[in-house]
C-alpha cells in the first residue's frame, strides 16, 4: 500500500508533467510557426530588395536557372540563394496557384518543393523577368532538430524542478498528518501526547484543533472512568463483605439469624440501588430509556416523593417541607425519579434537626437543604458521577453516587435542565427546569 506522501508526490508530479508535455507540444507548434514566419519575412524582404536592385541596373543580367547568383544588396558580398528567371520559367517552377498569383499580382511567397528539397521562397516580377529568392525550410527538415532539442532540454529541466517541488510539497502536506498519527498512537496506548502544533493551512489547523480537543476530552473521560470504576468497586465491595461476613456468622452459629438477615437485607438493598442507578444511567446515555411528554402535576409529584422518603427523613431527623404548586410537560414517572433523587440527596447531607424545602412553580422544582453546601470550584462538576459522593462528611452510606447524574440526564431527556447553587444562608439549592404546559 502506497503512503499518502508517495501518492501526493506522484499526483503532483504527474500533473506537472502533463502540463510540461502540453506546453512542449504547444511550444513546438508555436516555434515552428514563428521560425517559418521569420524566414518568410526575411525572404520576402530580400526578394523586394533584389528586385529593386535588378530594376535599377543599367544593363540587367540575363535570366538564368534557379540558383544563379546576383550580387547582394549593397554590392559585392557573398552570393545569395537568388535566381533571375523569365516569367515562363518562374511559372513552371512554382506551384500552379502561386504561378497564377505571380502573373496576376506581380509577387508571391510561400513554401514548395523546389529543386528536390522543401524551400521557403518569394518571387517578384520585374518586367518579363522574375526575381526568385529561396531558403531551405528548416521547419520541415532535419535542421529544426536544433530548435526541438533546446525545447526538450528546457522541458527536462522543468520536469526535474517539478519533481523536486512535488517532493517538497508532498513532505510539507503529509508532515502534519504524520505528527497527528504519532499523537493518535500515543493516545491509543493510553499515554498523554504532546498537543499537535497549529498549522498555517486552514483545514490542517482545524484538524489539529479538533484532535487536541478530542485528546483532552478523551483523557478526562478516561480519568472519570477510572474514578467511576474505583468508586463502584469500593461501593460493591463494602456490602458484599458485610453479606459474606454475616452469612458466615449464621453458618458457624456465632450470630443470631434474625440479626444477620436484617443486615444482609439492608446491604442487598444498597446493591440493588447501585445496580439500578447504573442501568438507568446507561439507558439514558444510549437513548433507549422511554420518556413521555404529558401534562404533569409537579406539586403532586413533590408530595409523592416526600411521602416515599418520609421514613428515611424521620430516621435522619430531617423535616421535609413542600411549598407551592405547578405543572409541566414531562414524564410523570421520570419527574418523580428526579425529585426523589434530589430529596434523597438533600436528606443525606442535612444535619439532624435540619429542614429540606421543596418549592414548586410552573415548570420548576427547587430542592434546598441545610447541608454544608458545595465548594464553588466543585459546582460545575456537581452532576458528574460520584463527584459529590462524600461531600456531607458522613460518607453518604446509603447513596450510590449516581443520583445527581441521573437527575441531570433525565431532566435533559424531558427537554429541561438541572442546575445547582449555594444558598446565602448555607446549604445547596438544586433547581430542575422543565417545559411549561401549553396554555389553553
Amino acid at each position: 500500500m502506497r503512503s499518502l506522501r508517495t501518492q501526493l508526490f506522484l499526483a503532483i508530479l504527474g500533473a506537472v508533467l502533463v502540463a510540461v508535455g502540453a506546453s512542449l507540444a504547444m511550444g513546438v507548434v508555436l516555434t515552428k510557426s514563428a521560425v517559418r514566419d521569420t524566414i518568410q519575412g526575411d525572404v520576402e524582404a530580400q526578394a523586394e530588395a533584389f528586385a529593386a536592385q535588378f530594376q535599377n541596373l543599367p544593363r540587367p543580367p540575363q535570366a538564368g536557372p534557379p540558383g544563379a547568383g546576383v550580387p547582394g544588396p549593397g554590392g559585392g558580398g557573398p552570393e545569395q540563394p537568388v535566381a533571375i528567371l523569365t516569367l515562363r520559367e518562374a511559372t513552371g517552377e512554382l506551384p500552379g496557384s502561386d504561378a497564377v498569383k505571380l502573373v496576376r499580382d506581380g509577387s508571391v511567397s510561400g513554401s514548395a518543393d523546389l529543386g528536390g528539397s522543401s524551400q521557403i521562397y518569394a518571387a517578384v516580377r520585374v518586367g518579363r523577368n522574375v526575381v526568385l529568392v529561396t531558403r531551405p525550410d528548416v521547419v520541415s527538415g532535419d535542421d529544426f532538430s536544433r530548435y526541438l532539442s533546446a525545447l526538450l532540454i528546457a522541458s527536462g529541466v522543468a520536469a526535474l524542478l517539478a519533481a523536486a517541488i512535488a517532493a517538497l510539497l508532498a513532505r510539507r502536506l503529509t508532515q502534519p498528518l504524520r505528527r497527528l498519527g504519532a499523537a493518535a498512537g500515543e493516545l491509543a496506548a493510553g499515554r498523554r501526547p504532546e498537543p499537535v502544533p497549529r498549522e498555517r493551512t486552514e483545514e490542517l489547523d482545524d484538524l489539529a484543533v479538533a484532535f487536541n480537543g478530542m485528546s483532552e476530552q478523551l483523557l478526562l473521560a478516561r480519568d472519570a472512568e477510572r474514578g467511576v470504576l474505583l468508586s463502584i468497586s469500593h461501593d460493591l465491595r463494602t456490602p458484599l463483605t458485610s453479606v459474606r461476613g454475616y452469612a458466615e456468622g449464621i453458618e458457624d452459629g456465632t450470630l443470631e439469624p434474625a440479626q444477620a438477615a436484617a443486615v444482609i437485607v439492608r446491604e442487598a438493598g444498597r446493591l440493588e440501588r447501585l445496580v439500578g442507578d447504573l442501568l438507568a444511567l446507561a439507558r439514558l446515555r444510549q437513548g433507549v430509556l422511554e420518556v413521555r411528554r404529558e401534562p404533569v402535576d409537579l406539586g403532586a409529584v413533590a408530595r409523592e416523593a416526600e411521602e416515599r422518603l418520609r421514613p428515611r427523613a424521620a430516621e435522619a431527623g430531617v423535616a421535609v417541607r413542600v411549598e407551592g404548586d405547578g405543572a409541566a410537560e414531562a414524564d410523570h414517572g421520570r419527574a418523580l425519579q428526579v425529585v426523589t433523587n434530589l430529596l434523597d440527596n438533600a436528606i443525606r447531607v442535612s444535619p439532624r434537626g435540619g429542614t429540606v424545602a421543596i418549592a414548586v412553580t410552573n415548570g420548576r422544582v427547587t430542592v434546598a437543604d441545610d447541608g454544608p453546601g458545595i465548594p464553588p470550584e466543585e459546582l460545575p462538576r456537581a452532576f458528574e458521577r460520584f463527584h459529590l459522593r462524600y461531600r456531607s462528611g458522613r460518607n453518604s452510606p446509603d447513596g450510590s453516587g449516581l443520583g445527581l447524574a441521573i437527575v441531570s440526564e433525565l431532566a435533559a431527556a424531558m427537554g429541561g435542565s438541572a442546575t445547582v447553587e449555594n444558598r446565602p444562608t448555607g446549604g445547596a439549592q438544586f433547581t430542575v427546569e422543565l417545559p411549561q404546559p401549553a396554555s389553553g
